[in-house]
């Protein structure tokens, strides 16, 4: 009798748990041991043959969050533990997790945390010509900024993969408010408003949507490329928009989808964690038939505009690869609650995905985002600390996913 009301998880579950498991588990290594993949996988010449130029490094010695992430887990494991075999801590545990805001209280603690937020960050910004003349630290602005003032090819004619519409909005930032700025601005708000939107629709908690936009809120990723018009915030607002509107208004989904491509080439990459999303999304089939038909075309459009581009280069390098999964540990060690918790969370939306469908959804993006980083370093070489905004995003959604209220089949 009890197996029949027990309700089992399903084998996508099961896959989706074990590849997200398996890539977390090797991209948290690089935190407790931060040399070790470099050991293993990167020598040069002269220390092959035993001549090293500097002292040798120790693969074993240990990184700076490598205890607290150890303590952190293991506390939380226990309280898993606990959780499971006390069937009343269970449920009142359970009872805050279903609690609702009330809609006009939620109302009132958006407008005190996003009026707090502008209140100490507006001054990075800035109006008018005064702050125009200060440039970002980053070496890809100054080609950008005289770029964008000098029109120079900044919506070529020709076929080719280019963030036009990034381009058209640093633009109009310039013409309307006068520096590059304000408009990035504009976009880190509408994220953490679109944060709440999209988590507070697949949950149907309002309390989660708070969680979540407070967790990008407090990021220090978040707060580092907030005003940043060269590593601006339009690719991941589009994409969370392209996301949400599959679940809200699906017409526009494709609409976003694109213009995410058109501030930043790498949502590309993001296609198959999106055709995920929708077949895996509460919604019709003939919808989900409609947008990922439409994906895979614009998927085939870019490949077809690529190979027309003499300079893309192929060249795959796997100690590259390996040596990119140590760019998480290292980009985002400022944000130990993402560290500390990404293991856990992942349990976690494991546990709830017998109930909640999206839960799959939030773990193949947060997987799909660590599995970006090696994988353009073994192709490119390079590895940018902003591209981890959308993990930022994601985790955030993930942990208020936890307080859901949706039951989905």
């Amino acid at each position: 009798m009890s197996s029949t009301k027990t309700k089992n998880y399903s084998k996508v579950s099961w896959i989706v748990f074990i590849f997200t498991i398996s890539i977390v588990l090797i991209s948290l290594i690089p935190v407790i041991f931060p040399s070790l993949f470099s050991d293993i996988f990167f020598k040069t010449e002269a220390e092959e043959i035993g001549i090293y130029t500097v002292q040798p490094v120790k693969p074993f010695e240990l990184g700076n969050l490598a205890i607290p992430l150890i303590v952190a887990n293991i506390i939380v494991f226990i309280f898993f533990y606990l959780l499971k075999k006390k069937k009343q801590f269970h449920l009142k545990i359970e009872s805050i997790i279903r609690f609702q805001i009330p809609k006009k209280i939620t109302i009132i603690i958006i407008i005190v945390m996003i009026t707090a937020y502008v209140s100490i960050s507006y001054t990075e910004v800035g109006f008018g010509k005064y702050h125009a003349e200060i440039d970002e630290e980053y070496l890809d602005w100054l080609r950008l900024k005289n770029r964008i003032i000098n029109m120079e090819n900044l919506w070529p004619e020709q076929a080719s993969i280019e963030p036009h519409f990034k381009h058209t909005l640093l633009k109009l930032s310039q013409i309307i408010f006068g520096n590059f700025y304000v408009v990035p601005y504009f976009s880190s708000i509408g994220l953490l408003i679109v944060t709440y939107l999209f988590t507070t629709k697949i949950t149907n908690n309002r309390t989660a949507g708070l969680i979540s936009l407070f967790i990008v809120l407090q990021s220090s990723m978040f707060l580092r490329f907030d005003t940043s018009a060269s590593y601006n915030s339009f690719w991941i607002l589009l994409y969370l928009l392209s996301l949400y509107t599959i679940v809200k208004s699906w017409q526009l989904s494709p609409v976003f989808y694109v213009l995410s491509i058109f501030s930043k080439i790498i949502t590309i990459a993001y296609a198959p964690m999106s055709i995920f999303f929708i077949l895996n999304s509460n919604i019709t089939k003939r919808t989900k038939i409609i947008i990922t038909s439409f994906i895979i075309s614009i998927l085939i459009a870019a490949l077809v505009v690529t190979s027309t581009q003499n300079f893309i280069d192929i060249n795959w390098q796997w100690d590259e690869f390996w040596l990119g999964f140590t760019a998480f540990a290292f980009q985002m060690r400022l944000d130990g609650l993402i560290i500390l918790f990404l293991l856990p969370l992942t349990i976690g939306l494991f546990i709830i995905s017998k109930n909640n469908k999206y839960a799959n959804s939030i773990l193949i993006l947060i997987v799909g985002i660590l599995l970006l980083s090696p994988i353009i370093s073994a192709l490119s070489h390079t590895n940018q600390p902003y591209r981890y905004l959308s993990l930022v995003v994601f985790f955030a959604v993930g942990v208020g996913l936890l307080f859901s209220k949706i039951r989905t089949k």
